[in-house]
Order: C-alpha cells, then structure tokens, then sequence
C-alpha cells in the first residue's frame, strides 16, 4: 500500500508519487530515492497501483541513496532533484517498464521542494551550495553575485522546509523566503 507521498504529479498519463511510504500497516517504511506510479488512466481504479498485474502501476527506486526533495518539468521532461545531485525520470514508452532513470549532474541538487521557479527553457532552485539553474542537459550555480548566501541559511527547525520561490513576472525577477538567524 501507498501510504503516502513527498511528491505527486501526472507524467504521461500516470500519476507518479515520489519518496513515498509504503508498506502493510500505517505509516508504512520511508522509500525516498522512489518513483511509484498508476496505470494509464485513473489512479483511482482499485488495482491501479498493484505492481503484480503487468501494465498497472509499479515502482521504480533511483540507483543513489540520496532523498527526493522535488520535481519540476523542462517542457516535456520530469527533472528530479536530490538532496545532492540531479536526475531525470525518462519516459520509456514502454508499457510494463514505462520510466528510467537517468543522471544530469552528481554533485548539484535542490535541498528545499518548494524553492524551484520554473521557467521555460530552466528551473532555478536553491541547493546546499548554491542557486541551481538545469536546463534538462546540464545544471550549473548562477548566483555568482551572491555566492555566500545559501549558506546563511538557517537549516535547523525545519529551515530547509520554510525556502519558498516565486517569480514576479512584472519586474522579472525571482524571490525567496528563507530563515537566515
């Protein structure tokens, strides 16, 4: 059973929960490097997430023991960011085995889920060692400017999880909220 899910978004028709819990009984054991996912069609069907009827839902685990933290689309791709690195959920087209993962960068994640700002051709997030911006190909820190400030970030009490982005389209800029004492 899934219990429940950091993350859910629709991708090609399934619904995809990410670093879920899941297990016999309630709350259920932490799976956070996981992509679980329905059939095509509703998730709301009684046998669309069961992984032992082929074509409904299944699960899929990320070869790294890092968390997701959050996802963010680049057009018709699903970006995935870590705690420390940066994937991509592939679409296979393959029914029984419909994603893969694929690696973007090692070294550059995202540690709060609601700090991406999409944009169209980018999605900037706030990482632990920086401003990420990834393009689908390739990540890379823009705060050049500011390079020390991600770090007065305060991560305890939750910090990680009060970073916040919006996008002011007027006067095209970017803002974040974050705890800094």
């Amino acid at each position: 059973r899934l219990f429940s899910a950091r993350i859910l978004v629709p991708f090609k028709n399934r619904l995809v929960a990410f670093n879920t819990w899941e297990g016999v009984a309630s709350p259920g054991d932490n799976y956070p490097n996981r992509c679980r996912y329905s059939q095509i069609g509703s998730p709301l069907a009684a046998d669309a997430w069961r992984q032992d009827i082929p074509g409904k839902g299944n699960a899929i685990d990320c070869p790294t023991t890092e968390a997701i933290v959050t996802v963010e689309f680049i057009k018709d791709r699903l970006i995935v960011y870590f705690e420390r690195s940066t994937w991509e959920l592939v679409y296979t087209g393959n029914q029984a085995y419909p994603f893969a993962w694929q690696q973007i960068n090692t070294e550059l994640g995202v540690e709060s889920t609601f700090s991406i700002v999409p944009f169209d051709k980018v999605a900037i997030g706030v990482g632990n060692v920086g401003v990420m911006a990834c393009n689908g190909s390739n990540v890379e820190r823009i705060d050049n400017k500011i390079p020390d400030e991600v770090f007065a970030i305060h991560n305890t009490n939750g910090g990680v999880f009060r970073v916040y982005g919006i996008r002011d389209y007027f006067v095209e800029m970017i803002y974040w909220t974050f705890p800094n004492v």
